[in-house]
């Protein structure tokens, strides 16, 4: 197979762009020359449903590139906009606080927490409750020169100023889009919510102004009623894609 053959190929430019070392530029001028071998067994690989991501081990997340490894769950550009939520909503809170303190809760790669502390002032603690999640985290933290701390306990049992999470959430009963990747960090109940709710009970016990939570395209409703009576002010938002994400709570 010739290069041109492979560019046609889903993920073949990329694949052949790690494999060579070279940019999409040299691979259009150099068309005629044969793939490596090692494309074959790559491409099969991703055919059968592997993640390339695990592969070469990056993703690419609000613009920059990050580490990721099998054991965590593969960022995806739809989070993006709850990562932008976030940082419209601290920088609103830090107008009146100098001391200000967002906690990144089922931090996994750490992706939520990185973009938040380079592009706020906030002091950021991340949480998981997986070790590896954490090791990969702590790798992108230096990657990217933030300072963050990093807790391994089961959601937070701690005090902040603002709640950030993008946990679990899917129902138990719905198959994820990628065997490979962790049960641990999709499935949140029967509903998907179980953990969504605990975490929003936490955040208000232990006296949070806000949070933002990832959720499912079609929890809002139950999430609604959930809402209800307990928290100050909640508003829903939408992706680029114009589907539910997420829920910005107001404790207080």
């Amino acid at each position: 197979m010739k290069i041109k053959d492979a560019l046609n190929l889903r993920n073949g430019a990329y694949i052949l762009e790690k494999l060579l070392k070279k940019d999409k530029a040299w691979l259009f001028l150099n068309d005629q020359k044969p793939v490596p071998k090692e494309f074959f067994e790559i491409q099969k690989k991703v055919e059968n449903g592997y993640p390339i991501e695990y592969l070469f081990e990056e993703v690419y997340f609000y613009g920059d590139k990050f580490y990721i490894t099998e054991g965590v769950l593969i960022p995806r550009d739809d989070t993006e906009v709850v990562v932008e939520r976030a940082i419209q909503l601290i920088k609103r809170f830090q107008v009146t606080s100098s001391k200000f303190q967002v906690v990144d809760c089922c931090t996994g790669s750490g992706v939520i927490a990185i973009e938040i502390a380079k592009h706020t002032n906030a002091n950021v603690i991340a949480t998981d409750i997986s070790e590896t999640a954490l090791e990969v985290a702590k790798k992108n933290a230096k990657l990217h020169n933030v300072e963050i701390e990093f807790k391994k306990c089961n959601l937070f049992d701690f005090s902040g100023d603002i709640l950030v999470a993008n946990p679990p959430y899917v129902e138990n009963s719905w198959e994820k889009p990628s065997e490979y990747e962790p049960d641990l960090a999709f499935y949140g109940g029967e509903d998907g919510l179980d953990i969504v709710k605990e975490i929003i009970k936490k955040a208000k016990n232990l006296e949070y102004k806000a949070a933002i939570i990832e959720i499912g395209y079609n929890q809002k409703d139950r999430l609604t009623k959930f809402l209800k009576g307990k928290v100050e002010k909640f508003e829903f938002f939408r992706d680029l894609g114009g589907t539910i994400r997420g829920v910005e709570i107001l404790f207080r």
